[in-house]
């Protein structure tokens, strides 16, 4: 990671100070959240938990986040450092106003239409080339015209091991996994 930050710094798209992106707002699994300075966009600080050791997986996550989701894409600015050191893509996607978050039905239907189906229970979604995870109500906003805005979904190609992956590096898929455990050892 240090040659990707001399990298980064090199082609001038490296940036020191994080208040640049304006207000912190939250963070998620793999995601520092900031509103930025204009209000108009969402400033994201990924640190490539998803992404295997070269990266490529990320940037092919982008590429179909944007092409599935184009009403919400992600545009990458650089690379910056987060709260914890971390060497991370900083990822800019407009803010949706006057959405609410949707519901599992919704979200359900609306991969129907898209082309995808659910597996293994509805705990993603596939269309036979890429597999879509962590698409739930917390990451799906719709607004009074019922357009979807997909804000912050983790995308592998299917049947490259995005399950997998998927389970050992969420905190949700996690939580959910100790949950299931816990209710079978009663």
């Amino acid at each position: 990671m240090v040659k990707l930050k001399n990298w980064a710094q090199e082609q001038g798209c490296w940036y020191d100070d994080r208040s640049l992106f304006g207000e912190f707002i939250d963070r998620g699994s793999e995601n520092e959240v900031y509103l930025s300075p204009n209000g108009m966009d969402i400033v994201k600080l990924n640190d490539f938990r998803y992404s295997d050791d070269n990266l490529t997986s990320f940037f092919e996550r982008i590429k179909a986040h944007n092409k599935y989701f184009d009403a919400c894409p992600y545009r990458m600015i650089g690379l910056a450092e987060n709260r914890d050191g971390k060497i991370c893509a900083v990822l800019v996607q407009p803010f949706i106003a006057n959405a609410r978050l949707a519901t599992k039905e919704e979200i359900h239907e609306e991969f129907l239409r898209l082309g995808f189906r659910a597996e293994d229970d509805g705990a993603y979604y596939t269309n036979g080339q890429h597999d879509i995870f962590d698409a739930v109500d917390g990451n799906v906003l719709v607004d009074d015209e019922e357009h979807y805005f997909f804000i912050d979904t983790i995308i592998y190609g299917a049947g490259l091991g995005g399950l997998d992956t998927y389970n050992s590096l969420s905190p949700r898929a996690q939580y959910s996994n100790k949950e299931n455990n816990n209710s079978t050892e009663t």
